[in-house]
């Protein structure tokens, strides 16, 4: 009875349930830093205003890395038994890797920058509550975008997606990585929560195939920078357009 009670016990030890145990802890934690009084305290030293701010934004995205990136890489590092490279931080490898990475992310390009902005909330984009954006500030945004994304990334689609793919198969890994992608974009509203679960199918693929984050990491920093970016001229049209008024 002891042994078999030691033997559940390690079961919930494997990879595939330390990874799904600590991946919605870190994103919750994430989710709610802003309420915790410590983050709230440090916040109010950059003397921004609820519809003015901008240090804010990167200070959430870098502690976004450290908590969806850092500790997801030193928990794989240390704890997991795989090299690192089999969890998605090798360089894109195999028969189709070229196309998976090349032919989605052009099919991105085209989609981000040709398509019109005139559907973006701007209620929430872009998050840089900025009336003004120069070129220095949309490159700062990008890289931070770049920095949270990469931690992002292999939190989700490398330590989450390739240890539920060793334990369960390549879909139910696919259908758990993309309905916990699809939950967490649930507060933007249905249509960016469908698009997420069905992005994330794309992005899981794209992982599985070239197997490496690094596609689906450039993919998606290409579609936050893109999407702020024409956020921020449909903001300009919806304020001429007030004044002409």
């Amino acid at each position: 009875m002891i042994f078999a009670q030691a033997l559940d016990f390690s079961s919930l030890l494997n990879e595939e349930i330390v990874a799904l145990i600590i991946y919605p802890l870190l994103y919750l934690t994430y989710y709610f830093a802003s309420d915790f009084p410590i983050i709230k305290k440090f916040r109010n030293r950059f003397g921004e205003t609820k519809d003015n701010f901008e240090q804010s934004v990167y200070f959430r995205r870098s502690l976004g890395f450290v908590l969806l990136g850092l500790i997801p890489f030193f928990v794989t590092l240390f704890y997991f038994q795989n090299p690192l490279g089999d969890y998605g931080l090798g360089l894109p490898s195999g028969e189709y890797a070229l196309w998976w990475s090349l032919v989605p992310l052009a099919a991105v390009l085209v989609v981000s920058f040709a398509l019109p902005g005139n559907n973006i909330d701007l209620s929430y984009y872009p998050e840089v509550r900025k009336p003004e954006w120069t070129l220095k500030r949309t490159a700062i945004n990008a890289a931070f975008w770049a920095i949270y994304l990469l931690g992002y990334e292999f939190a989700l689609r490398g330590m989450l997606f390739y240890t539920t793919l060793y334990a369960y198969g390549l879909w139910p890994a696919i259908a758990i990585n993309s309905a916990i992608y699809a939950l967490i974009h649930i507060f933007k509203g249905p249509k960016e929560a469908f698009g997420a679960f069905f992005l994330g199918i794309l992005l899981c693929l794209i992982t599985y195939y070239t197997n490496s984050i690094w596609a689906a990491f450039i993919i998606h920093v290409v579609m936050a920078v893109a999407n702020d970016i024409k956020a921020v001229n449909a903001a300009k049209k919806v304020n001429n357009s007030a004044k002409s008024q």
